[in-house]
């Protein structure tokens, strides 16, 4: 049995937790060394992004609340999540410029700063579900649910794929 706790946080406190101390290496929520770096491309960052506007449900992010014999910082390892925090990130620094967005085309080559003031604190306040893992979760626990989380789906095929964003009598016939 693993043992958690379910949190919420707002994007603005995520990307905190995440950016202060990041060069120190002493930020609160940080990427351990086993995870890939930066790989989403910009669209696909980008309709994360349109996700968290759309107010769509977003996965949970994972976290291990490390408890180190030494001196103990309170830091959360990210099991789960590194893309978005690092998506949320770079979009709240003026990095990301949006691409490719279907439902809110309008916002296509927008940065975070061109939206206007409302929009900007919307986004901010969203929230986004974290369970943490306590620190009886060692890293052996932690790295199985990395690999669980990760390796548990089968990707869908082409068919599959038309199937479900296209319905429709054509698509049926095929």
């Amino acid at each position: 049995m693993v043992d958690y706790d379910t949190k919420e946080y707002p994007v603005e406190v995520l990307v905190q937790k995440y950016r202060e101390g990041l060069d120190e290496d002493i930020n609160e929520l940080y990427i351990p060394d086993y995870q890939r770096d930066m790989i989403w491309p910009d669209d696909h960052q980008s309709k994360f992004i349109e996700s968290i506007f759309l107010g769509l449900p977003i996965p949970y992010i994972f976290v291990a609340d490390l408890r180190p014999e030494e001196e103990d910082l309170a830091r959360l390892e990210i099991v789960d999540g590194t893309q978005r925090i690092r998506t949320l990130d770079k979009f709240l620094k003026n990095e990301l410029r949006l691409c490719g967005l279907k439902k809110l085309e309008n916002l296509n080559d927008f940065k975070f700063s061109d939206l206007s003031l409302a929009r900007q604190r919307r986004f901010n306040r969203a929230t986004i579900r974290m369970i943490v893992l306590t620190d009886k979760a060692d890293e052996e626990v932690r790295r199985d649910l990395f690999e669980r989380i990760n390796t548990g789906s089968i990707a869908l095929n082409d068919m599959e794929k038309r199937r479900d964003i296209s319905p429709g009598p054509f698509v049926k016939l095929l």
